[in-house]
């Protein structure tokens, strides 16, 4: 199989959790530019008929250098589906970047979790062109591919690149369940295959990270379009929520409880913080640039531009309470300022007609690095002001569910990736939890 057999175990264990050329980047780029979420309307979002609806979404990074680079290279991505529909479509994407890319084939199936039963390819288009050719910084949708997809079915894309093709953004996740990938060389689009080739020899920064990863290139939504009436909850934040060990432990329970009746969209950027935008440490590669943008000004690009989220749970301000100390910027923000720019958040997303629930920030005391204390001092001040107001529709107290017994300021053993900051399997597991006791409990309405 293309696919490593511990991710379809996995997987398994959800049901019991891309002149005429010229023109159509003139089309591409119109589209790009004249796009305002801000001018959807509630009314428009709620109409009571058939929708497209992200079975998948991924916020692309911006890396500001050449993150990727393939040649003679097959891409498959398997993401996780909750939705039912006789349409799909995919999102590529070739954002922050100032050359046209091409991808030579793109084929999608389905892989039913249930009984392992794989459906026939069907090749995507763009334009009705089979080679997808996106111009610079374009995010085009596929025409729609007729294909009966119920919940249980899983969506396998897989894309092939001959040329040399170099990527300023990707996806990233640490978590690989929600989705994975697999890189081959060679052209596979068509076969299953067995091979692999190294990520250090496609993309040498992200293998060099120290937390693992697996990256997507030229590709950030999977869309269904459905009947059903489904509830769209969108996470959005930093490093905790992009990892995905947090995101996709919801993201498993609640896709076993709703089958076909959500989606679970994940909107975090690793450094992210929500009152400024990235910092410009000095050597850092590409400057910074992958943290993004300030919370406050992406929040409606990477939420609301396609589909409109109804739950969105934020869990954002652990960078702006580090990253001033850290970096050593010459003001340092206070926890009003932080709390503001949540503020504005929630205000954004109310204004588009969503519910919102916010999470207070886990601590990451303790462990003697020097920004630490001063840092803690910021996190426990900004808690403080969540927990006192009433801008959401409500508080999901993560700080609370994390800490250490004996030492407030520090996260519990065992639930951190070693680093007393993120959350490993065990941590996002236990804070799924209290997210569905307080969203979602088993003996309320439901979903």
């Amino acid at each position: 199989m293309i696919l490593n057999k511990n991710y379809l175990r996995r997987s398994r264990a959800v049901s019991a959790y891309a002149g005429m050329l010229a023109r159509r980047f003139s089309r591409q780029s119109r589209a790009f530019r004249t796009r305002d979420v801000s001018k959807q309307t509630v009314r428009q979002r709620e109409a009571p008929m058939s929708k497209w609806i992200p079975a998948w979404r991924s916020v692309p990074i911006d890396y500001n250098y050449e993150v990727a680079t393939f040649e003679n290279i097959t891409q498959n991505c398997l993401m996780i589906n909750n939705l039912r529909g006789e349409q799909m479509r995919i999102r590529f994407n070739n954002l922050y970047s100032n050359s046209p890319i091409a991808i030579d084939y793109v084929t999608v199936s389905l892989s039913n979790r249930v009984t392992g039963r794989r459906s026939t390819r069907q090749t995507v288009t763009l334009d009705g062109e089979e080679t997808i050719w996106l111009c610079a910084n374009s995010q085009p949708y596929s025409d729609p591919v007729p294909m009966e997809i119920t919940p249980e079915d899983d969506i396998l894309v897989s894309m092939y690149f001959r040329r040399k093709t170099a990527f300023r953004s990707v996806c990233v996740t640490s978590a690989a369940l929600s989705w994975q990938s697999t890189h081959l060389t060679g052209d596979f689009h068509e076969t299953d295959a067995l091979g692999y080739t190294f990520k250090s020899q496609l993309a040498p920064t992200l293998a060099s990270d120290p937390y693992p990863n697996q990256f997507a290139a030229g590709i950030c939504e999977v869309a269904v379009l459905t009947d059903d009436d489904v509830r769209l909850i969108a996470m959005f934040g930093d490093s905790i929520t992009h990892m995905s060990y947090f995101s996709d432990s919801l993201l498993t329970e609640l896709y076993r409880r709703f089958p076909g009746k959500c989606s679970v969209i994940n909107g975090g950027i690793s450094g992210n913080r929500i009152q400024k935008s990235h910092p410009c440490p000095q050597g850092f590669p590409g400057e910074g640039h992958q943290f993004g943008i300030a919370g406050k000004n992406r929040f409606l690009r990477d939420l609301y531009d396609g589909a409109s989220p109804d739950v969105v749970l934020i869990l954002e301000g652990v960078n702006d309470c580090i990253h001033s100390i850290v970096f050593g910027e010459p003001e340092i923000p206070t926890a009003q300022d932080i709390y503001e720019a949540l503020a504005e958040v929630i205000g954004q997303a109310h204004g588009q007609g969503s519910k919102v629930w916010v999470c207070t920030i886990p601590p990451f005391g303790g462990f003697g690095e020097f920004w630490r204390p001063q840092a803690e001092v910021l996190r426990c001040r900004y808690n403080e002001l969540i927990r006192s107001d009433s801008l959401a529709e409500g508080i999901v107290d993560l700080d609370a569910v994390l800490r250490d017994a004996d030492d407030s300021h520090r996260m519990q053993a065992g639930m951190h990736l070693g680093d007393g900051v993120h959350p490993n399997w065990h941590g996002g597991v236990k804070m799924a939890r209290v997210v569905l006791e307080k969203l979602f409990p088993l003996d309320g309405p439901g979903i």
